[in-house]
């Protein structure tokens, strides 16, 4: 029922809105239009009344990665508020994640007065003003919107957490000017928002799943492809029971925990070795199933597609072939599908189902004996292997620990060697800017303050992620993590790429003069660690790496974030 709450100005009414939808986190960084945000939540604390507690982000870009990483653990839509102009500008690449991870969160901004003769107070207040200031964001956002009366600011509030959590995911963005939060008004209608929740995501069309079982139960070698299946931790389960009702190989290269990869169907993270002898091939929640310039599935091969994006309308160029597809939401088709198999396999099925398995099963365990050989033959390297380093993390955390991974070169290590066997326990951001792992890493604690929570990444990605402001945040906020810097004091994605293209012809590899890509020497990043309240080491011996990650996962247990910057080897 919608009830009309009494207040005096319009930020007040919007900090109401705010409480209305169980709002518990702002992640604001401030500027001179933001203040009467900054006097409705002081208010409404000194006069016992609930508001959102103030996460104070020193930059934009980290801000939004918190409410991103705040959002992947707890699903539930998050608030940021940037400065007029320039502060949506600022947020930059984060809003590109949010965008390609379907992060829900509300991004709001100032907007200087328009009031010319009352409200325009500073100089900079004409400097500060775009014809579109919402062009900035447009390409990234499902909805936008700029708030131009208090009469309908219920409405426009509760439409914007209404899109930013309805499936597909993503952000929207709203812009408060300041005309608008400084008005006095009497009261603001708080409507009954359960009567604007979330569209229910689509359920799949029960003929296509009938076509799609058949399609799986006389494939001779199929193969699942899983992305982002689980951004619903509850899909893990049902998915685990499709792949062993019909034991087919599964590749997992997740943005989120999907499938377990100690399970004996996982076969890596990489389909192109298997792509082309499939002649079934399911994906369900991935952007880019294959890269087609590599390999391709054979022509006569069945492509089923079940996804909640599954034109990836927002991609200018998609365009892989599918010959069953499937909107739906995984989390709900998969139990459904399943179901319906078990109904129509007969023992014919299950006894060459389960002939497959066993072979499935020795490709499995001789992939998990070869990567962990690859990690054990380089303990001793120096420069440290990254595989050491990520079978050393393995054994470091526990099956709960949170890991967000934006490891960029180095990803193949970390998922060759880290086994994750628990839904919501590893993310990665979804898109392609560096530098959110800091900011995510600080929103995933702050959603789920009972888990140990790390977060791995190279040098540049921890210089890009705003180190000072998130470790500070971090300490101020008193929300520890562990984070792990895979220093191998370069620019290495560049540098692979200047090798693809050039092969060994190249002036680079040639000379070994890596310019404008190698960052040497390397800044002490564990003194920056220290500048901010938090445990900094430099660990270059690899046989120092166990002892060195349980001191830094003890300092985080006992309420200090951590910074471990090992000098890795480049790979």
């Amino acid at each position: 029922m919608e009830q009309i709450i009494p207040v005096e100005t319009g930020a007040e009414a919007f900090i109401e809105l705010l409480n209305a939808n169980g709002v518990d986190y702002l992640f604001l960084n401030p500027g001179t239009d933001t203040f009467p945000v900054h006097e409705a939540i002081l208010k409404f604390k000194a006069l016992g009344k609930r508001a959102p507690d103030i996460i104070l982000c020193l930059d934009e870009s980290m801000a939004l990665a918190a409410a991103h990483g705040y959002f992947m653990v707890s699903g539930k839509p998050q608030v940021v508020l940037v400065h007029a102009d320039l502060g949506p500008q600022q947020v930059g690449g984060a809003l590109h994640n949010a965008q390609r991870g379907r992060i829900g969160v509300v991004l709001c901004s100032g907007r200087v007065p328009a009031n010319f003769e009352k409200n325009r107070t500073n100089q900079v207040h004409w400097l500060q003003e775009q014809f579109d200031q919402s062009g900035v964001v447009r390409n990234y956002v499902k909805w936008e919107y700029e708030l131009r009366s208090n009469e309908n600011i219920h409405q426009v509030v509760q439409r914007a957490f209404q899109i930013a959590s309805s499936e597909p995911c993503g952000p929207v963005y709203l812009c408060l000017p300041q005309d608008v939060l400084v008005e006095k008004i009497s009261g603001v209608k708080i409507p009954a928002v359960s009567r604007f929740a979330p569209a229910s995501a689509q359920q799949a069309d029960p003929a296509l799943l009938l076509e799609a079982a058949s399609m799986l139960i006389e494939a001779e070698n199929p193969l699942l492809i899983t992305g982002y299946s689980g951004r619903n931790p509850q899909s893990v389960a049902p998915l685990i029971e499709l792949a062993e009702i019909l034991n087919f190989r599964v590749i997992d290269s997740p943005i989120r925990m999907n499938f377990p990869n100690t399970h004996p169907l996982y076969c890596g993270f990489d389909p192109n070795p298997y792509l082309e002898k499939a002649d079934v091939i399911l994906v369900i929640d991935q952007d880019v199933p294959y890269i087609p310039s590599q390999v391709k599935p054979k022509f006569e091969a069945k492509i089923i597609q079940i996804d909640i994006d599954p034109l990836k309308e927002n991609m200018p160029l998609w365009g892989f072939p599918v010959d069953l597809l499937i909107r739906a939401d995984s989390n709900k088709t998969l139990p459904a599908l399943n179901r319906i198999i078990r109904e129509k396999t007969g023992l014919e099925h299950q006894a060459h189902a389960q002939t497959r398995f066993q072979q499935i099963q020795l490709e499995h365990q001789q992939m998990q004996d070869k990567w962990r050989q690859m990690a054990l033959n380089k303990s001793a390297q120096r420069p440290i292997s990254p595989e050491w380093l990520c079978r050393c993390i393995d054994e470091a955390i526990d099956q709960d620990t949170v890991l967000l991974g934006e490891p960029v070169s180095n990803r193949a290590a970390l998922l060759r060697q880290v086994h994750r066997t628990q839904p919501g326990t590893y993310f990665q951001s979804g898109g392609s800017n560096l530098g959110w792992g800091l900011g995510a890493a600080l929103g995933a604690k702050l959603a789920d303050p009972e888990k140990t929570v790390v977060t791995v990444m190279g040098d540049g990605s921890f210089v890009f992620g705003c180190p000072t402001a998130a470790l500070w945040a971090a300490a101020v906020s008193r929300t520890p993590f562990l984070c792990i810097i895979f220093n191998n004091m370069r620019y290495n994605a560049p540098s692979l790429v200047l090798q693809q293209n050039l092969n060994k012809s190249g002036f680079s590899t040639k000379s070994g003069n890596w310019i404008g890509i190698d960052i040497n020497p390397s800044p002490d990043y564990a003194a920056i660690a220290r500048a901010c309240q938090a445990y900094g080491q430099i660990v270059d011996d690899p046989a120092e790496l166990p002892s060195a990650l349980k001191n830094a996962l003890d300092q985080v247990r006992g309420g200090k974030a951590a910074v471990l910057d090992v000098r890795i080897a480049v790979s």
